[in-house]
């Protein structure tokens, strides 16, 4: 048998790419689920695997892109020790605000939260949350303020402003649509360089005149150093069994908040390339931030 690791939300994901290779190659795979750490659990334990196509780990690129720019050490180096195979597609982030708030779009909020400093509380989960590095570049950057409330996990942070608990909270705008569709939040800005298919309406951050739009992608990766042919006909086969394949990209890909743009279903190369691309923004933002896990 073959295992993907995955964690939280890229279980459903890589039940899916277990599906897919299974019927292929006609054995069976299993999904291990490690969850914690940033998603570095799922990471190390892909990294310190053989490199035969027997241990996939299904990772965001906060494990890959994110933490390497933020953490003062890491268990595994991911440049090294893994092996892009295929990319998935991209959560997008909404900024939501409880309906209470006087503000229906990021202007609006920004000016708030610029004319009363610290008013606007902004619920957010440990130091390399979205919503953290945005509070903390918009104090660095711009001068402007919230009060930042942290949470254990997005799903606290989430459901205490729909509560009224926090007025802002940055969640995937797939999970998110249906409240905003009840009125039980305002969606501001999505961060996706084009528009949500979950809420057309809202828009992106370049739209809404943010400065930076913090995307997290989800993607294959195997242990570095398995053969390029595995890695080739992995990528192939999952693209065209899974992320091109419409059917089965409803079930468990759009239906887990991910958009399909590329690089996802595109080669392990250019997933690769994309991944660099994401570490050096995200590197960026981590600077202005001025934020470091020790």
């Amino acid at each position: 048998g073959a295992t993907i690791t995955a964690h939280g939300g890229t279980a459903i994901l890589a039940r899916g790419t277990v599906h897919v290779l299974g019927q292929v190659f006609g054995q069976p795979f299993v999904v291990e689920n490690r969850v914690g750490a940033d998603s570095m659990i799922a990471g190390e334990a892909c990294a310190r695997s053989a490199p035969d196509g027997h241990v996939l780990c299904a990772i965001d690129s906060l494990g890959v892109a994110l933490n390497p720019v933020i953490r003062a050490k890491m268990p595994y180096d991911p440049d090294k020790e893994l092996s892009p195979v295929v990319h998935y597609g991209y959560i997008g982030s909404a900024f939501l605000v409880h309906p209470s708030v006087p503000a229906n779009s990021m202007r609006e909020l920004i000016d708030l939260a610029k004319a009363r400093p610290g008013s606007i509380t902004f619920g957010s989960w440990g130091i390399a949350s979205g919503p953290n590095l945005y509070i903390e570049w918009f104090k660095n950057a711009k001068g402007i303020v919230f009060n930042n409330i942290s949470y254990k996990a997005a799903s606290q942070a989430y459901p205490a402003m729909l509560a009224g608990e926090v007025q802002v909270a940055f969640y995937s705008a797939g999970a998110a649509a249906g409240a905003v569709r009840a009125g039980k939040a305002k969606a501001l800005a999505v961060t996706l360089s084009r528009r949500s298919s979950h809420l057309p309406d809202v828009p992106t951050w370049v739209e809404a005149g943010l400065d930076i739009g913090l995307v997290t992608s989800v993607g294959l990766y195997a242990p570095a150093g398995t053969p390029q042919e595995i890695i080739q006909r992995l990528n192939r086969e999952i693209a065209n069994g899974l992320i091109n394949n419409l059917e089965m990209r409803k079930k468990f890909i759009t239906s887990q908040g991910l958009e399909v743009d590329p690089p996802a279903g595109g080669s392990p190369e250019e997933f690769a390339a994309a991944m660099l691309v994401e570490r050096d923004k995200w590197a960026n933002v981590v600077k202005v931030a001025k934020l470091k896990i020790e």
